[in-house]
């Protein structure tokens, strides 16, 4: 997959009238009046709904150009009123040159019908960066899946099955990539067995493309102006699976980041979740560490590792405001964090990913030395990036949070070691040592970290425990500290009275006890970051905590099935290494989605990257 472009942003020009206008395509987004009741003539009418989901569990759109999010918002006052109270609507849509927020919230402002859902869409808009963003509205009821990016190559990287389409290009004359052979054929692959479109376009290239792409069409009343429109239905066979299993019931093994993230977003979907967990409680091995960060990875060729880092940081911003929207306690601070450069060659490559990709400086600013120690009010070693909307959390908090918001929907079971997999004819039970059955459920999915390998039969998943040491060092009024700061290591602000200073990686040591001379690295780490810092401090007399981390051959997680023997049913979320405060809840929802057959929430290649059968098949 190429690098992708910047994002241009779309500059609206309202005509005189109140039409919004696009200079770039010479073509009209919406009309100045009827714009609300043609969405809902061409669009809702003409894949027949909001007929076609009574009685339904999910129902998935698919648009392939959002505009000011008309379409989107039309749709969602209509799933609202009459949309069963536990079915679940994805919406998905592809924008290659999306507004801005500030534009977008002046455009969504002129339908006040639509006003309280307008702001609550600018409340979560997404950053404008590259890629898949999903956004959640009314509970997860209603989920929106932004694809920033040229429609064909991010409708490529969609994993989704589609009941309708939406087809609100410019007009084919205007813009004749969006109704492309290519791009239609893409629908076909996307399609259920029962999937339609629809489309105010009837435009002879567009029937012809879409009868070959394997749509039924005919022509129908169009709205206002425009006589005719068009609708199709999908005629080909398919295979229609989407692999949700019927019983909604799960076991989850493991109760750190990743366990109680996949715990959640099972439970928010309805499902009956057994946690089980081998120590006394939550968070109890890397997860419980004093401190993590949450923040994106950068890089110029936008390679795998960024292609995940950047929509899970946004996918765990999110995620964390969920947590104290719902009431648990604040679990992580948006701070910024200061990463520093470790040289000048350095510092000039980020500067040349800030320009590559016109990254915002709400996104991330070059800042020099001066300006680096005033925003984190401690004397900083260099000049680097400081990234606005990262911060730090307390990852414990975070997985009694995760807990928290499950309900009663899970049940956790601690002082309680999984030590085999069986198969029978209901689905899967997870034994202890002495053969008894703990739990029984139609769907597995691991997310104890190297303790998997432990597992009989999961002995060869590629996974390497890594130890790491933090330090924890007194707050002193004197040198407090607005923000962590980061290179090869970290220093984060206090908490509890202490400052959390980190961590090694080393490879080959099993002592899980902290060592003096560990103590003494971490104080040289801080020192690289902050000199002055840590004067006075003696590593004998710090506290401390060692975790394993577990990490991949390829430093990338594990996300989705695990086949076990050639069966089913089993799911890995594991491999985290240091990044599980940035990546678990963007993982749990990956595994979620595999588990219940709905629209994936990242690209198709990250799913392969990602993928635990990614070592068998390069072997």
């Amino acid at each position: 997959m190429s690098r992708p472009a910047p994002l241009a942003p779309a500059r609206p020009v309202t005509l005189s009238d109140g039409t919004l206008y696009s200079p770039l395509y010479d073509d009209v987004y919406a009309s100045a009046s009827g714009a609300l009741a043609e969405a809902q003539h061409v669009f809702l009418g003409g894949n027949g709904l909001p007929q076609r989901w009574t009685g339904c569990h999910r129902f998935v759109i698919v648009e392939t150009g959002f505009g000011a999010g008309l379409n989107f918002l039309v749709t969602w006052a209509a799933w609202r009123a009459s949309a069963p109270p536990d079915a679940w609507l994805h919406y998905v849509s592809a924008e290659k040159h999306p507004f801005e927020v500030g534009d977008l919230a002046r455009l969504t402002s002129v339908w006040p019908q639509l006003g309280p859902l307008g702001a609550e869409l600018c409340a979560q808009y997404p950053r404008l960066l590259p890629g898949f963003h999903r956004l959640q509205f009314d509970g997860a009821r209603v989920t929106l899946t932004l694809l920033f990016g040229d429609a064909l190559e991010m409708l490529r990287q969609l994993q989704a099955r589609a009941d309708a389409f939406y087809l609100d290009g410019f007009a084919p004359s205007k813009n004749p990539d969006m109704w492309s052979e290519p791009l239609l054929q893409e629908l076909a692959r996307l399609a259920s067995s029962s999937a339609t479109a629809a489309t105010y376009t009837v435009a002879a290239a567009v029937r012809t493309g879409l009868d070959a792409a394997g749509f039924a069409c005919q022509r129908r009343r169009g709205f206002g102006r425009k006589r005719e429109m068009l609708v199709g239905r999908f005629v080909r066979d398919t295979d229609d699976h989407r692999g949700e299993a019927s019983a909604h019931r799960a076991i989850v093994i493991g109760a750190g980041l990743a366990g109680t993230c996949c715990a959640a977003q099972l439970a928010r979907r309805g499902w009956q979740v057994e946690l089980l967990e081998r120590h006394s409680g939550p968070a109890q091995e890397a997860s419980g560490n004093h401190a993590g960060l949450l923040m994106p990875a950068f890089s110029l060729d936008w390679n795998p590792p960024t292609r995940l880092s950047v929509p899970a940081f946004v996918y765990a911003l999110r995620w964390l405001e969920r947590l104290g929207h719902m009431g648990t306690s604040s679990v992580w601070v948006q701070s910024g964090v200061l990463q520093l450069a470790r040289d000048q060659a350095h510092l000039e490559r980020q500067r040349r990913i800030k320009d590559a990709f016109a990254l915002s400086d709400d996104i991330v600013n070059v800042v020099d030395r001066e300006e680096g120690s005033a925003l984190c009010g401690a004397q900083v070693a260099s000049a680097g990036w400081w990234f606005r909307s990262a911060g730090w959390a307390d990852p414990a908090g975070v997985c009694q949070a995760n807990l928290a918001i499950a309900g009663e929907a899970m049940r956790s079971r601690f002082d309680c070691e999984v030590v085999q997999l069986r198969r029978t004819s209901q689905g899967w039970e997870a034994l202890d040592a002495a053969g008894v059955p703990l739990a029984r459920a139609p769907i597995v999915i691991l997310a104890n970290a190297h303790a998997a390998r432990t597992l009989t039969g999961c002995e060869t998943i590629p996974l390497q425990p890594i130890r790491g040491q933090v330090s924890l060092i007194p707050e002193r009024t004197e040198r407090p500290l607005a923000m962590p700061v980061c290179r090869e290591g970290y220093v984060t602000p206090a908490l509890d009275g202490m400052h959390c200073v980190g961590a090694g990686y080393d490879t080959g040591r099993d002592d899980p006890e902290p060592a003096r001379a560990d103590h003494a690295a971490n104080l040289d780490r801080l020192e690289r970051l902050l000199p002055g810092f840590g004067a006075g401090l003696d590593p004998a007399t710090l506290p401390g905590r060692v975790g394993f981390r577990a990490v991949s051959p390829d430093r990338l997680p594990l996300a989705g099935p695990l086949p076990l023997g050639g069966e089913t049913g089993v799911f890995a979320c594991l491999g985290l290494a240091s990044r599980g405060m940035t990546w678990a809840p963007l993982l749990a929802d990956i595994v979620a989605c595999y588990i219940t057959g709905e629209p994936s929430p990242i690209e198709r290649n990250v799913l392969d990257w990602v993928a635990p059968r990614r070592f068998a098949a390069r072997e």
